[in-house]
């Protein structure tokens, strides 16, 4: 019997990291042959099959092009391997090769709620009143995405706002649940303020700083402050824990922390990132629906959001990504 050979290519950035290791960690005991493509930043704690960044420009790693020895030496191992199915995390290279190659190709990735929208639907929450200029911001990198979305098999929008909204997807567009951990009731595990972020955030530790037993999950515990305790977010078990025990979440709006927060029926506080749209989409759908609560100033009072309560939703139309591989 023909074992289905699948390549997931992550795109380079630390969220896209903590979708792929949980991909992976679901897909453990499943019988296929997986082989990754993926950046140093987004490479989980074990050995990949092809470290990505080679094929950047080595002065100007923001500029995209194929023509590059490394790539041709690349597309001919993808070539070899010639996978049944390369899922993309909106990895540019080897979403190319897999329409070169004609290979089934499928889009999972977080940011792609961007596209899945309607513009009313973006009107109506409020993002265009308030956000226009972010959404044109950099036309080129739209363009591109728009074409990895055009030349899609399948693209799947990686978010919880599938399960806790009534948004609806444009039609070559559909919902995947995010890979998530339900927590247990703890008493060592509880604590006042627990946030997670993925690179220094001021504003979230300002905030963590006025209150009494605050804890921080990052990837960057070398640092210490008043009032606040680091712990390692690769720590996944306990930052599960203490997310599910804590008084009120807190985050910038990444999709893997909100996702997080939501299925352990958790209310969170959001300082946004506002150069990432994904974090703008998500903090401003999160506050409308009243699963979270914007802030901008650490010295608002939270006392009131510590009482609220989310309740939990399971769509029964979505499905995780590897139940779609299962239906193939």
């Amino acid at each position: 019997m023909h074992k289905l050979k699948i390549l997931y290519a992550a795109s380079n950035s630390i969220g896209s990291r903590i979708q792929l290791e949980r991909f992976l960690f679901n897909l453990k005991d499943k019988p296929y042959q997986i082989k990754i493509a993926a950046y140093r930043k987004s490479s989980p704690n074990q050995s990949v099959d092809w470290t990505l960044d080679c094929l950047q420009n080595i002065f100007k790693p923001s500029h995209v092009s194929l023509d590059n020895d490394n790539f041709e030496t690349y597309f001919n191992q993808v070539k070899s391997y010639s996978p049944d199915l390369i899922i993309s995390d909106l990895e540019y290279f080897t979403s190319h090769i897999a329409n070169i190659l004609n290979i089934t190709l499928w889009q999972c990735n977080s940011s792609l709620v961007n596209f899945a929208l309607t513009q009313n639907q973006k009107y109506n929450l409020g993002l265009f009143k308030q956000f226009y200029y972010l959404f044109h911001k950099v036309p080129l990198n739209n363009q591109r995405i728009l074409n990895m979305i055009d030349n899609a098999n399948c693209n799947f929008v990686y978010s919880h706002l599938g399960d806790a909204t009534n948004l609806t997807l444009k039609d070559n567009f559909e919902w995947v649940r995010p890979y998530h951990t339900l927590g247990s009731l703890s008493i060592l595990g509880k604590h006042n303020l627990v946030a997670g972020i993925l690179q220094p955030n001021k504003k979230i530790l300002n905030l963590l700083q006025k209150h009494s037993d605050s804890v921080i999950f990052t990837e960057d515990c070398n640092e210490q402050y008043t009032n606040i305790v680091l712990k390692d977010l690769n720590n996944h078990d306990e930052y599960i824990c203490n997310l599910h025990n804590s008084n009120l979440f807190v985050c910038a709006g990444q999709t893997n922390f909100l996702s997080d927060a939501y299925y352990n029926g958790k209310f969170s506080l959001i300082m946004p990132d506002y150069n990432d749209v994904e974090c703008v989409i998500n903090s401003v759908s999160s506050d409308h629906e009243k699963l979270s609560k914007i802030i901008h100033d650490p010295s608002e009072n939270i006392e009131e959001y510590k009482s609220l309560i989310t309740n939990v939703n399971y769509n029964s139309g979505i499905k995780f990504l590897h139940e779609k591989i299962e239906s193939i």
